[in-house]
């Protein structure tokens, strides 16, 4: 089944765009000015929600306007063209439909179809035509699952989807054994292998402040992590705990590309618990990221797909590097660590890239540091990287 996956996500990147470019980039807020702006005012009067000039000004009939396509398409009215709002107002322009049926040709079946030909229920691989076996696939689906039985594919059908995916595509562990050997920590073992201390533990019935022996056999668990069916101009969506930090562990580089702009720029974790803290490579990787957030550093959350040894990863990125100085040793006590963080570990392991520390990618469930609580702007960015 890793195999089908794999050739139908090879033949897909071969005729489709890995991101989805937009001549908006940025959120936009009342009172800004510029082209950014006159476009969202063309775009709006394109779907018949403006009717004014376009005149570059965000101001309060472009609020209203903004504001009259939230609540048409179930957003938080607030008026602020957010990312999410964005992302609405880009399928609204590409005519995605909300229920696909018999007949349709769009790239929104593809998508559909890419999933029941993942899943066994459609034999032939997706055309983006809803024809008769789509159809078949469909209600074949919805009879299984227990819902009702119309042969259209709607936002019911979707979730349903994405969940009989979730559950089927599930990490597991398999075992092998290590034996101790002089210097070893738990940490230490546990970052050869790309797991966590507690994983190990788990294992082997210890506790963090075992002492080892030289020799001693530990259970090294591995953790397999399958290739989450997607639609390749998306992601994989993986659970942080459970998925995402096994296949982008400490010491992993990686491309992050941005879902808005297509711009990308390469990194490396470093460190992180409950989410990933990650540094640019390069000096050029970092002008890279912060011309993606407009030229200032912030603490503004982006979707993006994280590229790690050829997996397209649903994720979500803050612009703001803190917790660290370039131009002092990584891991000693310092002062006036960037992003106000005061005094503490220098968490700043590459230098000469331009950044002071190092800024935070989030996964599905993934928690921040600061309170260990989901942080649902990152949340909501991840899902439009993945497309739920």
């Amino acid at each position: 089944m890793v195999k089908r996956i794999a050739s139908l996500l090879m033949a897909f990147l071969l005729i489709i765009p890995s991101v989805v470019n937009a001549a908006i980039t940025l959120p936009l807020y009342y009172g800004n000015r510029g082209e950014q702006v006159a476009e969202l005012q063309t775009n709006l009067k394109t779907l018949g929600y403006y009717t004014s000039n376009i005149d570059g000004i965000y101001g309060y009939t472009t609020y209203l306007a903004v504001q009259k396509f939230q609540a048409d398409n179930s957003l938080n009215p607030t008026g602020t063209l957010d990312l999410v709002t964005l992302n609405q107002l880009n399928k609204a322009l590409a005519n995605e439909p909300k229920i696909l049926s018999f007949g349709m040709r769009h790239e929104s079946v593809s998508e559909l179809q890419n999933y029941l030909y993942a899943l066994g229920y459609l034999s032939v691989q997706p055309t983006g035509y809803f024809g008769s076996l789509t159809q078949s696939a469909v209600m074949n689906f919805q009879r299984d699952y227990g819902l009702n039985v119309t042969g259209r594919a709607d936002k019911t059908l979707f979730n349903k989807l994405f969940e009989v995916i979730d559950n089927k595509y599930r990490a597991y562990t398999d075992y092998q054994i290590y034996y101790v050997q002089k210097g070893d920590t738990l940490w230490s073992i546990s970052q050869k292998f790309g797991v966590t201390v507690n994983d190990i533990c788990n294992a082997n019935n210890i506790t963090t402040s075992t002492i080892l022996s030289i020799g001693q056999a530990l259970k090294i668990p591995k953790i397999v992590v399958p290739v989450k069916p997607y639609y390749p101009k998306y992601g994989e969506y993986l659970d942080w705990f459970t998925q995402a930090q096994y296949v982008f562990p400490v010491g992993t580089e990686a491309t992050v590309i941005d879902y808005f702009t297509g711009k990308s720029f390469r990194i490396k974790r470093t460190i992180g618990s409950g989410h990933a803290d990650v540094e640019t490579l390069t000096a050029q990787d970092t002008a890279i990221m912060k011309e993606i957030f407009g030229g200032n550093w912030t603490w503004d959350v982006r979707p993006i797909i994280l590229v790690v040894n050829g997996r397209r990863i649903a994720a979500s990125m803050a612009g703001m590097p803190h917790a660290g100085l370039d131009a002092y040793p990584s891991g000693v006590n310092v002062y006036n660590r960037s992003g106000n963080y005061g005094y503490g570990p220098n968490y700043d392991y590459i230098k000469g890239n331009n950044m002071d520390g190092h800024f935070d990618i989030h996964f599905v469930n993934s928690l921040r540091h600061k309170d260990w609580q989901v942080d649902e702007r990152h949340q909501a960015m991840i899902k439009i990287s993945a497309n739920r």
